[in-house]
Parts: C-alpha cells; sequence; structure tokens
C-alpha cells in the first residue's frame, strides 16, 4: 500500500484551497475572542466617576443580602458539604470569617446574596440578578490579594458580559433554558478571569470552558413548584465560572466557537444571537442598569408593593375592601401566570405578587420574615389573595415593569395607584437613606449595631484599599474576648 506523506496530500488537494480557509479563520475572530480582547483591555482608569459609585452601592447592596441569609436553611446546608471537603483556605465565608478554596466561597457567598432574592435586578430587559458577579470577583480578588480597585472592576467586568449577553438574545422565544443561570456562568467566567488578569487567549477559553456547560434547565425556576433550586442556580453558576477561569489558567483550551458555532450557544439555546452586542463593548457602562429592590421579593413585585403601600395610605382596613386588580406589563403577567396557585414555598411566597401585595395591604411594609410558612399561611393573607385579580396592561412597557393597581371598597369606593418605574428602578434609583436601611436591617444581627455601620463606611471606601483585608474583616463579626 502506498503512503502519501502529508506534505503530497496537501500538494494534491491544492494548497490555496487549504490555506485559504486557515487564513480566513486568522482574520475572523470568534464570538468568545472578541469578548476576551475588550474584556482584557479594559481599564480602572477609563471607567467614570459614576460607574465606580454605581458598583460601590451595587457591593454594599449585595453585600447586605449576603449577610442577611448566612443562617438560612439551604446556605447552612451548602456551609457544611464545603465543609466535609476541605481544600486550601483561599477566600473568606462572609458574615463567618473562615476560608476556604476560592470556587467555594464564591459559591457559598452567592447561595447567600441570592437566598432572600433581594440583591438587585437589571433595568431595560429581563431583570437578571446580575449583582451575582459579586461572590467571584470576591473570591478571586482575595485569594490574589488585589487591591479595592481591582475587585470593583472585577464587578463592572461582569456586568459587561452579563448585560450584554442578556440584550444580545432579547426577544428570542427559546423554552427549557434558565437564561438567567446561563448568562451568569460566562460573567463569572469574565469576572474571574479579569482578576486572574488572564491574557486574550486564556480569557476566550475561560468563556468557552463555561459557556460548554452553562446550561441550565429552565426547570429550576418554572417547575411544578419554585424551590431553593431558584436560589441556588445561579451560585452554582458563580461556582462553574471560577472554576472555568481556573482550568483557562492552568492552560485548558475549548471550542471557542462556543457561542456563534454548529453547536453552540445560538444554534442549540439562544435560536438568536446579535453578535454586534459582544464583539465590541461601546456605549456606557451596564452596571448603570442595576437596579436596588427595596423589598425581598421578585424585580417584577417591586411596583405592585409600591402601589399597594400607597393605597393602605388612604385604606388601612383591608378587611374593608372588597376587590383588588393588579395590572402588570406582559412579561409580569406571563411570569405570575406560570406558577401554581397554592403557594408551598418560601421561594413561591417571594414570587407571588398577589401575596405580596396581600402583605404590603395588610402590614405596611414586606419583610424577609414574611415568606416563612405560617406567614404566606397565614388566613388574613389569604383572605386577601382571593379578593386579587391580576390583568395584563398593554401600556406598561416591559422594559420598566412598573403596575397599576385598583382597590374597591364593600361601599363602592374605588382607589387607583399607579407606579409606572418601581422605587430602586435605575430610572427611579433608591436614595443613600434607604440603602443604608436595608444594609443595616441586614446585617446587623450578624455583625451588630455599631460594626454594621462600620462595616458601611468600609465599603464605601474600598477604592482605597490596598487589599481586602479591612473590607473582610469589616464584614466578619466580632471575635469574642
Amino acid at each position: 500500500m502506498a503512503i502519501i506523506r502529508r506534505r503530497e496530500f496537501i500538494k494534491a488537494l491544492g494548497g490555496a484551497a487549504v490555506a485559504w480557509p486557515l487564513a480566513a479563520r486568522a482574520q475572523e475572530p470568534t464570538v468568545a475572542e472578541d469578548i476576551a480582547r475588550w474584556l482584557v483591555a479594559l481599564r480602572y482608569e477609563e471607567v467614570p466617576a459614576d460607574v465606580i459609585a454605581r458598583a460601590k452601592r451595587v457591593l454594599l447592596d449585595t453585600l447586605g443580602c449576603a449577610l442577611g441569609a448566612i443562617g438560612a436553611e439551604p446556605v447552612r446546608m451548602a456551609q457544611q458539604v464545603v465543609a466535609l471537603q476541605g481544600g486550601n483556605p483561599q477566600a473568606t465565608i462572609l458574615g463567618i470569617g473562615r476560608k476556604v478554596a476560592c470556587d467555594q466561597a464564591a459559591f457559598l457567598n452567592a447561595m447567600a446574596l441570592r437566598y432572600f432574592d433581594y440583591n438587585d435586578y437589571l433595568a431595560l430587559g429581563r431583570p437578571n440578578h446580575a449583582s451575582i458577579n459579586v461572590a467571584p470577583a470576591l473570591a478571586i480578588a482575595e485569594m490574589q490579594g488585589l487591591s479595592g480597585k481591582d475587585l470593583l472592576l472585577g464587578i463592572i467586568a461582569g456586568y459587561e458580559v452579563e448585560v450584554r449577553l442578556r440584550d444580545a438574545i432579547a426577544g428570542t422565544e427559546h423554552q427549557g433554558w434558565d437564561d438567567t443561570s446561563i448568562e451568569a456562568q460566562y460573567a463569572s467566567a469574565a469576572t474571574a478571569g479579569k482578576l486572574l488578569r488572564l491574557d486574550e487567549a486564556k480569557m476566550a477559553n475561560a468563556l468557552a470552558i463555561a459557556g460548554s456547560n452553562a446550561n441550565t434547565l429552565a426547570e429550576v425556576r418554572r417547575g411544578a413548584e419554585l424551590t431553593p433550586a431558584k436560589g441556588s442556580a445561579e451560585p452554582m453558576a458563580a461556582r462553574n465560572g471560577v472554576f472555568a477561569a481556573l482550568l483557562a489558567r492552568a492552560g485548558l483550551t475549548y471550542p471557542l466557537t462556543i457561542l456563534e458555532g454548529k453547536y453552540g450557544f445560538a444554534k442549540v439555546v439562544s435560536g438568536k444571537l446579535d453578535e454586534a452586542i459582544l464583539r465590541k463593548r461601546s456605549g456606557d457602562f451596564q452596571i448603570l442598569k442595576s437596579c436596588i429592590k427595596l423589598w425581598p421579593s421578585v424585580g417584577t413585585a417591586q411596583a405592585p408593593i409600591a402601589a399597594a403601600l400607597e393605597i393602605r395610605k388612604r385604606q388601612p382596613h383591608p378587611e374593608e375592601i372588597s376587590s383588588i386588580t393588579v395590572a402588570l406589563c406582559d412579561f409580569a403577567y406571563k411570569q405570575q401566570m406560570a406558577f401554581p396557585a397554592e403557594i408551598n414555598t418560601r421561594e413561591h411566597a417571594d414570587h407571588s405578587i398577589p401575596y405580596t401585595v396581600a402583605r404590603a395591604l395588610l402590614d405596611g411594609d414586606v419583610g424577609v420574615d414574611d415568606f416563612e410558612e405560617k406567614r404566606f399561611r397565614d388566613p388574613r393573607a389569604l383572605a386577601v389573595v382571593r379578593k386579587l385579580k391580576l390583568a395584563s396592561e398593554a401600556s406598561l412597557p416591559n422594559e420598566n415593569l412598573g403596575a397599576n393597581l385598583e382597590v374597591v371598597s364593600h361601599g363602592g369606593t374605588v382607589l387607583k395607584a399607579n407606579v409606572p418605574i418601581p422605587p430602586g428602578n435605575m430610572l427611579n434609583p433608591a436614595g443613600d437613606a434607604e440603602l443604608t436601611r436595608k444594609f443595616l436591617a441586614l446585617s446587623e444581627n450578624v455583625l451588630g449595631k455599631q460594626r454594621a455601620q462600620e462595616a458601611i463606611q468600609a465599603v464605601l471606601a474600598v477604592d482605597t484599599m490596598p487589599d481586602l483585608g479591612g473590607l473582610l474583616n469589616a464584614l466578619s463579626p466580632a471575635k469574642p474576648g
């Protein structure tokens, strides 16, 4: 049998025919490579002051959410599993002070910050929770001995990737996938990769490694009943993104066509990908789209709760109410219609607009304890819920998540409250006093009153810190004695 040498084989085929695709490939970077290019090029010095200020507010809000939930049952379960695994003490568990491996720290801190569903949501599109990127940023920045400015830049980078990927697939109807968790995998890999100071090639591979394992099933959020999967899917993504970046740093390579390839994200999952949004970073920094929640509930409930509180000022006696109509944007209405009628879990309760509106009308507020079983089974709350119906209102745009509330009393009096843009939204931002109150309410049980006040000052001064030691110490309970 004659053996044809490789050089002869190429010559027989025609060198130009073989060389042309290689040359074209060199001229046409993949989407992951283009994202990596602008991620690596991003510098703290080019970030405007208002973006740095927003990043510090996001950090403060997110840390408060994490501290408030460190004792929650699913969070404690995760802590116990990690403790049994062991590992190098690389990064700190917030509110506890113990160190674990950096990917595990990212996971545990993300579990805590997501549990109450109190961390931020994004405006002008699907309301993702991009503050999940705080967890990988903290873990890697601490492990690497980086500065507060580095930490903020890593968070900003995570927002850039998560929001742009969200917007690149906007308008698609791809059932079966949990977009929020999928996008968080890419974003957390970007956050970690930025703080690991990966070069362009390794950054692209970090995105590819994360993306190859990123496709979370929508059942975690849309199944027969909402469970702790709702709050743990993104933390799993954060951990996987960190691990992907570490693997890329070690030299592992993956297909860089992960986003646009024949079997990649656009073809198999999203059905669409506006590559231009991802290939070049332009326009405002995406962290400016972060919205602060004033109540520990789903983003679509913020406007209905605000409207209910306005109604309560004029009708403080819910027993006198005959009917309640809550008009929602189409996105919020469809979201609510996908949930079962009966509430059986905390995760369902904090996503139920009827229940949160009932609590606001009854109590004049909605707090983290209102989603315990004894509260969501409260006969008074259930009686108000039975009077309430939801409606879709075409005049309310999806991107604003507004709501209109109409209450009719037994005597026929009609009261209305319209909240076109919820408080805390980027277009109706929360003030410093509201953010401070929220942080203190969540953190004082862990840190104590004085230490919680000191923690606020530490977070707001993070950009002056040469490393994160002072910040992490401020976020840990005082040692006895």
